[in-house]
C-alpha cells in the first residue's frame, strides 16, 4: 500500500505508522496497551455548525474547514465504521460540527445501519434542523439524540451561541420525542451565563420525558479561552439541583458513555447524568474512540496524535490496513487526558468541532 503525503495541522500532528506485520491476518478486538477496550465510536460528519457556541467554535469559525474532497464520503465512513464493528464496536454516534448540516445526512444513518452489524446509532446535534428530520432519521435507523441545550431563555440562549433561534430547537427537541427517539438534553453549566437556570432545564427535561445532562466546560480550542472562574463541577452543579437530586440516590454508570446518574429524590425513577471530565475523570474506563471528518483517527480528544483512516482507503489500503491502522493508534494512548497538569497545553489548541466532541 502505497502512502499518502500528510500535513501538520493546528488541530492534528499525523503520525506514521509502521506496515502492517504479515501475521496480522484477522481483525481483532480493539484494545490498547493499558487493556482499556472499545466499543463506541464517535464519528464526525462535518466540522462545519450553523450556531458558533462560546466554548466551541469561534465567532467568524473554524480556519481549518475542511472542504468537500477531504471528507470521507458516505461509502468511505460506511467502510470504516463496518471495519469498526468487525473489531467490537457496538454503537456509533454521529457528530459533528452539526451532523445535519451535512447534506443527505439521512441516507449516510440509513446506509451504516442496513451494511453494518453496529447494534445501536445515536446523534448529537443542536437541534436546529431536527423538526424536519427527526423522522426520516428514525426510519434509516436512528435510535436517539443528545441535544445540547444551554439556556431557555431565548435571549440568553441567541448570546450563548452567538445567533441561534431557540424556538427552532425547541421544536426539534419535540418532534424527536414524538416520533420515539431518544432524548437526552445536554447542558455545560457556565457561571454568570446559566447556572441560575439548571433547576428550570432539570425540570423541563422531565416534564418532557428526556434526561437532562451537564457536562464540565473542558479546556479544549473555544472553551480554553473562557475565564476560569465561569467553570462549574458536577458538584457546584449538584448544590443546585438540592432540591431534586442527591449523590445519596446514585443510579450508577449507565449506557456506552461516561455519564453518572442520580436519581430524582422523589423517587419517580427519573435521572440527571453528570459527565465528569475535569473533577473526576473518567479515562481509566474509556471505550471510545473518535474518527474526524476528514477521517483522522483520534484516540483521545484532547490529542493532536491521528492516522488518516481516509488516506489508507484511497491509497488502496484493505480493511486489515485499516484495522491495523485502528490498533496502531490505540496502542499508544495516554492513560488520561492532562487537562490539570500545569506544563499541558496541547489540548488547548484543539478545536471541539474539528474533532467531533
Amino acid at each position: 500500500m502505497r502512502r499518502l503525503p500528510l500535513l501538520e495541522s493546528r488541530s492534528a500532528v499525523y503520525e506514521e505508522w509502521p506496515a502492517r506485520p504479515e501475521d496480522f491476518d484477522a481483525i481483532p478486538l480493539l484494545r490498547d496497551d493499558r487493556g482499556r477496550r472499545y466499543t463506541y465510536l464517535r464519528l464526525s460528519v462535518t466540522d462545519r455548525c450553523d450556531l458558533a457556541c462560546v466554548y466551541c467554535m469561534p465567532p467568524s469559525g473554524e480556519d481549518e474547514h475542511a472542504v468537500r474532497r477531504d471528507l470521507l464520503s458516505f461509502e468511505e465512513a460506511v467502510r470504516v465504521i463496518s471495519v469498526f464493528a468487525n473489531a467490537g464496536i457496538r454503537r456509533v454516534r454521529f457528530t459533528g460540527g452539526e451532523p445535519l448540516v451535512r447534506k443527505d445526512i439521512v441516507r449516510l444513518v440509513e446506509l451504516v445501519h442496513r451494511r453494518t452489524e453496529v447494534e445501536q446509532l445515536v446523534m448529537t446535534t443542536n437541534a436546529t434542523r431536527l423538526s424536519e428530520l427527526a423522522r426520516p432519521l428514525r426510519d434509516a435507523g436512528l435510535h436517539g439524540v443528545n441535544v445540547s441545550i444551554d439556556s431557555l431563555d431565548a435571549t440568553r440562549f441567541k448570546e450563548l451561541t452567538r445567533g441561534g433561534d431557540l424556538g427552532r430547537v425547541l421544536a426539534g427537541v419535540h418532534a424527536a420525542l414524538d416520533v420515539g427517539l431518544e432524548v437526552k438534553l445536554n447542558t455545560v453549566p457556565l457561571r454568570g451565563k446559566n447556572d441560575d437556570e439548571l433547576a428550570r432545564l432539570v425540570d423541563w427535561a422531565w416534564e418532557l420525558g428526556a434526561t437532562p445532562r451537564f457536562i464540565e466546560l473542558m479546556p479544549l480550542g473555544e472553551g480554553a479561552k473562557l475565564p476560569a472562574e465561569m467553570r462549574m463541577t458536577a458538584r457546584d452543579v449538584m448544590s443546585s439541583l438540592a432540591t431534586h437530586v442527591s449523590d445519596a440516590s446514585p443510579t450508577g454508570v449507565e449506557g456506552h458513555g461516561p455519564a453518572r446518574y442520580l436519581g430524582a429524590l422523589d423517587g419517580s425513577g427519573r435521572r440527571v447524568g453528570f459527565i465528569t471530565p475535569i473533577s473526576d475523570e473518567f479515562c481509566d474506563t474509556c471505550n471510545r474512540v473518535r474518527v474526524t471528518a476528514r477521517g483522522d483517527i483520534r484516540a483521545c480528544l484532547a490529542s493532536r496524535r491521528a492516522i488518516s483512516l481516509r488516506n489508507v482507503m484511497r491509497a488502496g489500503g484493505s480493511d486489515l490496513d485499516l484495522a491495523w491502522a485502528m490498533v496502531w493508534s490505540l496502542s499508544g494512548k495516554d492513560r488520561g487526558h492532562h487537562f490539570l497538569e500545569p506544563d499541558e497545553h496541547e489540548h488547548e489548541s484543539v478545536g471541539m468541532s474539528l474533532i467531533g466532541g
